[in-house]
């Protein structure tokens, strides 16, 4: 249910803006300039659009390399309205979560904005359908799509008979993992994993240490830097988990945490790094 009202809401959002604008250029014929505030739709937005409409971007926009010579609005969590506003942007790109106050301060300044945030793979693809809509890219929308099907159903045909128990560390004080219901826990799934935190309260979700230890998980896999294999298999208690007795804690010296957090089509290089990690020869 939850991803077919996504589905309705974005196509919706789609659809209106290209009504209230035409999905022309609406600033006149210097054509379309948009600003995104979320690192995956400025990828997503990178690979239908190109480069050129894009003006302006958030600190954490980095993929492709060229969103890091844009100018930056601020970060993730706090933009700068008055760069917004100085940019002139025909249309604004915000995510969800803490970003819904940014939407909302957009909109009363009568800037036309379109929140979109994917949190499925499913999600994913009705996102990218949506913005080939608003964007005026849909050939370039379907094919991406198709793609992205393909390879993910050769994942799903194709993972192996024994899949280890992984913990997924996505922040460190406090202690919190991924549910099955989440996009990265949809990827372990994919990689041929089991998540020892299957059902939690939230897809993201506060967990502790000892429970940890009780699920024993064979591969730990840490998403946030600055913590090293050695700093997690030292933590008090944990010594007795397979992953931190056998030396396969892998942190983001071992994977790009962007391949796996992000909703993004480099979620298929996470997919097979982590296939890589899982089932890598003892």
């Amino acid at each position: 249910m939850r991803s077919v009202n996504y589905l309705l809401s974005i196509i919706f959002t789609a659809v209106f803006l290209c009504l209230v604008s035409g999905c022309s250029n609406a600033a006149g014929q210097d054509g379309p300039r948009y600003v995104i505030t979320s690192p995956e739709l400025a990828e997503l937005v990178a690979i239908l659009a190109g480069p050129d409409p894009i003006a302006g971007v958030t600190i954490e926009c980095d993929y492709p390399p060229f969103l890091k010579e844009l100018p930056k609005i601020g970060n993730f969590g706090a933009v700068d309205m008055e760069k917004i506003v100085n940019l002139s942007p025909t249309l604004v790109f915000t995510s969800g979560l803490e970003q819904q106050h940014i939407t909302n301060e957009l909109a009363k300044l009568n800037i036309p904005v379109a929140p979109f945030y994917p949190q499925s793979i499913s999600q994913l693809d009705a996102t990218i359908a949506a913005l080939g809509l608003l964007l005026q890219k849909e050939a370039t929308a379907d094919s991406l799509r198709r793609f992205l099907q393909e390879q993910l159903a050769c994942y799903s045909a194709a993972i192996p008979e024994y899949r280890p128990r992984v913990f997924v560390e996505i922040y460190g004080s406090p202690l919190m993992s991924v549910s099955d219901s989440s996009f990265v826990g949809e990827l372990i799934s994919l990689a041929g994993g089991r998540n020892v935190f299957p059902d939690l309260p939230r897809e993201y979700s506060r967990i502790s240490a000892e429970k940890v230890v009780d699920l024993d998980p064979e591969i730990i896999i840490v998403t946030y830097p600055g913590v090293d294999a050695r700093t997690v298999a030292s933590r008090k208690g944990w010594e007795v988990i397979s992953a931190c007795r056998n030396g396969r804690i892998y942190t983001t010296e071992d994977i790009n945490p962007d391949l796996i957090l992000r909703a993004t089509p480099r979620a298929l290089e996470g997919i097979k790094r982590l296939r890589e990690l899982f089932h890598a020869p003892a």
